[in-house]
């Protein structure tokens, strides 16, 4: 929490419109999450390959060999289906190609949906539309249906998901932290402070005994 109110603090966000998210997010899945999430401690692997959205993730992941478990910060899953990988896990705020979020939950893939104070309104056209696994997350104080696992944007709040579920090492693929993917309507120095926000909080995790390297280690 004493993260979150430095992050409050330094883009100005409203915690009462994260509260007021969360609440409605939690109105429309209910308890929803208690069971997905007890399914998702149940023989969750050690280790895991996560992508992010940048513009590098294709080139990335055509010349990676895995087939473990696979995460997906947000818009990460449309890249990761096109270029043939099976998608385990997504954590989104609803920001990226939403359907195929969507349909991807339908086939029994587990979603961490995100509430904040500026997606209310993609909450409330598309919460109620993930059929499979759900769990809600918030950044603030959570309404009892919903988590906070700490984590600030959809990739380093899925680190810190995996965290909670006792990864030990985690393979990056899509991560660029100096050059943000361009969005209509979003500030790229924006995205830029928020990826350094990002990037401190991987390197909390790693200074709590997760590792976590990039997945071209891999052999190949």
């Amino acid at each position: 929490m004493p993260l979150y109110d430095e992050i409050c603090s330094e883009f100005g966000f409203s915690k009462q419109a994260d509260r007021a998210s969360a609440r409605l997010l939690a109105s429309i899945i209910g308890d929803k999450g208690r069971g997905s999430m007890e399914s998702m401690r149940r023989g969750f692997p050690k280790q895991v390959l996560l992508c992010g959205g940048s513009r590098s993730l294709a080139d990335e992941l055509s010349s990676i060999v895995f087939d473990g478990f696979v995460v997906a910060a947000d818009g990460a899953t449309t890249t990761l289906l096109e270029s043939g990988f099976k998608v385990d896990m997504i954590v989104t705020d609803l920001d990226g190609i939403v359907e195929d979020q969507i349909d991807q939950n339908s086939k029994g893939t587990t979603v961490f949906l995100h509430a904040h104070g500026d997606n209310q309104s993609a909450i409330r056209r598309h919460a109620d539309k993930f059929a499979g696994p759900l769990v809600g997350t918030c950044q603030s104080v959570p309404p009892p249906q919903l988590y906070n696992f700490g984590g600030f944007t959809d990739g380093d709040r899925a680190a810190c998901i995996c965290a909670e579920l006792d990864v030990a090492e985690i393979l990056l693929a899509g991560f660029d932290f100096e050059n943000p993917s361009k969005k209509t309507g979003r500030d790229v120095e924006i995205k830029r402070r928020k990826l350094a926000w990002a990037r401190r909080i991987l390197d909390m995790l790693r200074q709590d005994g997760m590792r976590i390297i990039s997945a071209s280690e891999l052999p190949r």
